[in-house]
């Protein structure tokens, strides 16, 4: 395949994505259509035979294309027209099944077992049908995602408000703990083993004892008096030989 068709298969790929089934890549469009620029290139690159796309080949096919599908603006993107979804985005709440799913970091475990689940950056904090999809998503952020289970029906009969962006993703601005089930920490984050540094033992000295007059102490500390001799060594050969020399 040429560059060229690339560039155009591309473009389409974007156009159905953006104008008509985002919720099949994980993703919720904005009140106005948008998505970020990187969420799409991460959604993109995760389909068979589109793992190359980078930022640049999306530009690339923004600009080039002769009908302006799309609008660029602040690191966002979206579909111009051709939307079967309505132009301007108003979420209504709505009931959620019992479950629903989130993949999350494993770093933000601990933190979300005890404050819950908040949007970090986005608007709502965004939830799945079913597991696969909520692994998918969060594979974006961590490799290995913690995925959580999330008690939506209960939380909803006990004031939760949910709403349906799309037929696969529920939004909501905050899931407290209560709700949430997932691994125990010792599987997500296990304890390293840490071996234990023994502080050095001191050696005490034996205390110097009194000296009384008339008396003599050894000093078992003291250096000998005779330092120990040496070994000979070349420079002693070179020395005898060179007196010798001067005798002759």
């Amino acid at each position: 395949m040429s560059h060229r068709h690339k560039v155009t298969a591309l473009s389409k790929l974007m156009a159905y994505i953006l104008r008509h089934r985002p919720d099949e890549f994980g993703m919720v469009l904005d009140e106005d259509g948008y998505v970020s620029l990187k969420e799409l290139q991460q959604a993109i690159t995760e389909e068979p035979g589109w793992s190359y796309v980078r930022r640049s080949h999306i530009m690339e096919a923004v600009l080039t294309s002769d009908r302006e599908r799309f609008e660029v603006k602040d690191e966002r993107i979206r579909a111009a027209y051709g939307h079967s979804l309505p132009q301007a985005i108003r979420y209504e709440p709505g009931s959620p099944p019992p479950a629903l799913y989130h993949g999350t970091r494993r770093k933000a475990y601990t933190h979300i077992l005890q404050h819950g689940l908040n949007p970090m950056g986005r608007q709502y904090v965004h939830l799945a049908t079913s597991p696969e999809l909520a692994v998918r998503i969060g594979r974006r952020r961590d490799p290995q995602p913690v995925l959580l289970e999330i008690q939506a029906q209960r939380a909803s009969d006990e004031g939760i408000i949910f709403y349906q962006a799309n037929p696969l993703i529920y939004l909501t601005e905050h899931i407290p703990p209560d709700y949430i089930s997932g691994p125990p920490i010792s599987k997500v984050l296990p304890d390293k083993k840490q071996t234990e540094k023994r502080p050095l033992e001191k050696r005490e000295e034996p205390p110097l004892e009194r000296e009384l007059p008339g008396s003599v102490l050894l000093n078992m500390r003291m250096e000998p008096l005779r330092k120990k001799e040496k070994g000979r060594t070349w420079k002693d050969s070179s020395r005898k030989h060179r007196r010798k020399q001067r005798h002759v």
